[in-house]
């Protein structure tokens, strides 16, 4: 009879770090009220095929944002195994009114890291997902798919999927190739997405953000003295 000996073994971590995690319900609803005043179109710099995407002003919300990016530095170091003190400032911010048959096809971002927070998600929407997870396996309608490598490999995870739920973040890094799927039920499901960058990255930032970038590190430079 063969002899049974324990083997030691190690998985070692793989992919991007992407965490899903919720928004304190005040930040939500400032997000919200000012997503429905705003009149500034932002769809001709995004890829997705939405009849309305407005900008939002990132420096009203410097503070809850620094808070929602400490998790994600906290998650990253964990992920990674090493500590990053990194400064994070948003370069674009926008709001996403989606209805029936709209979508996000396959895409990334610029700069280092990404994020969607999910302000208003209609129950008809999430019927509809449910409805469709009876018969099949692949992601429903309204879902957020996050891919990277070749879907045909085996014996390893290349996409997640997920329904997302009111006040939902996913914060993921900017490369990660994502989508939004449509759905048929006739709402409008609010979210707003960003881009992040770790220094002033002015390649990927819009005016207004390079202008708070620029004054937020001069704020934070000692000042020089007289003799100087």
């Amino acid at each position: 009879m063969k002899e049974k000996r324990e083997i030691q073994y190690r998985t070692l971590r793989w992919g991007p770090c992407v965490i899903h995690f919720k928004v304190p319900d005040k930040f939500k609803q400032e997000l919200l009220a000012e997503a429905e005043k705003s009149t500034e179109s932002y769809g001709h710099r995004l890829a997705g095929h939405l009849s309305k995407e407005v900008k939002l002003d990132s420096n009203k919300y410097k503070h809850d944002f620094n808070d929602l990016f400490a998790v994600y530095n906290h998650a990253l170091g964990n992920w990674i195994n090493q500590t990053k003190d990194l400064r994070y400032i948003v370069s674009d911010l926008w709001c996403n009114f989606q209805r029936a048959n709209e979508f996000n096809p396959p895409h990334n971002h610029g700069g280092l890291l990404s994020f969607v927070i999910y302000l208003k998600v209609p129950k008809d929407i999430k019927e509809e997902c449910l409805k469709h997870q009876e018969t099949k396996s692949s992601a429903g309608p309204g879902s957020i798919a996050f891919f990277m490598g070749d879907s045909e490999k085996k014996n390893s995870i290349t996409n997640n999927s997920f329904f997302p739920e009111e006040g939902d973040i996913f914060i993921f890094p900017a490369w990660l190739k994502h989508w939004v799927y449509p759905y048929r039920s006739d709402a409008i499901r609010v979210s707003v997405s960003g881009n992040i960058v770790d220094s002033l990255g002015l390649d990927f930032m819009s005016p207004d953000g390079i202008q708070a970038a620029i004054k937020d590190i001069e704020k934070q430079s000692p000042k020089k003295g007289k003799n100087e």
